[in-house]
């Protein structure tokens, strides 16, 4: 079991780890180092050249905030949307772009969303004279406006592109407040903007719905659909153990990982827990050991955090019990492990 494989999706929400890509792109062409914003958060980089890979949406959520501040640009959204590449949503970048028309589009966007992220729910509302795709969140789930910025955008250029310029929407509505300076909203889409509204949804005309798109080939948008149902259907079947294994790696980054706490997430005693472990010959404590025994390894190699910052990140509360821990796993100390490295 991999690393990548502890962040798929969980109760925990979380996002395709490739938009975390394009947000970091986007963060490096105002000359600031996403790198180091990754480090802060504790965002383990090697997820982000995993197209399968997930991380948790609150430290998405994080990695927003600080782009946001240190960019000083309350439009980045939109400007991580110039950044998406045709991989950067898995197989549905590509049943989207060879759907038949806009409507087949949202319809795919609308069963498949969850392979991006799982703290929205994606409805379709047709009217006579115009439609709507509504970004809904989920009760007890939240998300960065700027995410819902980029969204809407990625939801105009893709049939923009694909369309040659004939759909475009005709008005916006967005929850957020409006930024100080709204002018890369209306530069961008070039129709009527609410922003404080009760939803976030983009409208199009009902007849610009059904407007076939060029690029349609139905056999290559089902063989991707087929590769979308594969990759969730994998997520979705995995051992009781790698499901504890991957809220781990989630209460991890969140703070110090807690048995009681994580039996909790699946409804069950910390006894039954460790039931349910057993009878696949693994312990509570086998896991977090080895998550902890990857993770420091990645964090030393990979970083210059200090010493302390690590220990921290792995939920021991003393760096002296780190180290210890290292020795066990390594057979040396942090430092000699780093310096050789």
């Amino acid at each position: 079991m991999t690393f990548q494989d502890n962040l798929k999706l969980t109760t925990e929400p979380t996002t395709l780890s490739s938009w975390a890509l394009a947000i970091c792109r986007a963060i490096d062409s105002y000359g600031i180092n996403s790198q180091k914003l990754l480090q802060e958060i504790g965002i383990n980089t090697d997820l982000l050249q995993d197209p399968n890979g997930r991380i948790p949406t609150s430290q998405i959520t994080q990695l927003w905030a600080l782009a946001v501040e240190a960019s000083g640009d309350e439009s980045l959204g939109l400007k991580v949307a110039n950044f998406v590449q045709p991989t950067s949503f898995n197989a549905l970048s590509f049943s989207l772009l060879v759907s038949e028309s806009l409507a087949d589009a949202w319809i795919r966007i609308k069963r498949y969303y969850e392979i991006i992220s799982n703290v929205l729910e994606m409805e379709i509302v047709e009217g006579e004279l115009e439609s709507a795709l509504c970004f809904n969140r989920l009760p007890g789930k939240d998300y960065a406006p700027e995410a819902i910025d980029a969204f809407m955008a990625t939801s105009y250029l893709m049939p923009l592109q694909v369309s040659h310029g004939l759909v475009r929407p005709i008005r916006l509505e967005l929850e957020r407040s409006p930024p100080s300076d709204t002018t890369p909203f209306q530069s961008l889409f070039s129709c009527p903007i609410n922003f404080n509204s009760s939803g976030n949804r983009i409208y199009f005309s009902s007849e610009a719905l059904n407007t076939p798109f060029p690029s349609a080939n139905r056999e290559l948008a089902i063989r991707n659909d087929d590769a979308i149902e594969e990759y969730l259907s994998r997520l979705s079947s995995q051992s009781f153990s790698s499901k504890v294994a991957k809220e781990i790696v989630i209460s991890m980054s969140l703070g110090n990982p807690d048995r009681e706490a994580i039996a909790k997430v699946f409804h069950m005693s910390s006894r039954n827990l460790q039931r349910k472990l057993k009878l696949e010959n693994t312990t509570f404590s086998e896991q977090l050991d080895l998550i902890r025994k990857r993770l420091a390894l990645t964090y030393i190699l990979d970083s210059d955090l200090a010493i302390i910052e690590i220990s921290f990140r792995l939920g021991f509360k003393d760096p002296s019990n780190f180290t210890r821990a290292f020795k066990r796993w390594y057979k040396q100390s942090p430092l000699q492990y780093r310096k050789q490295g």
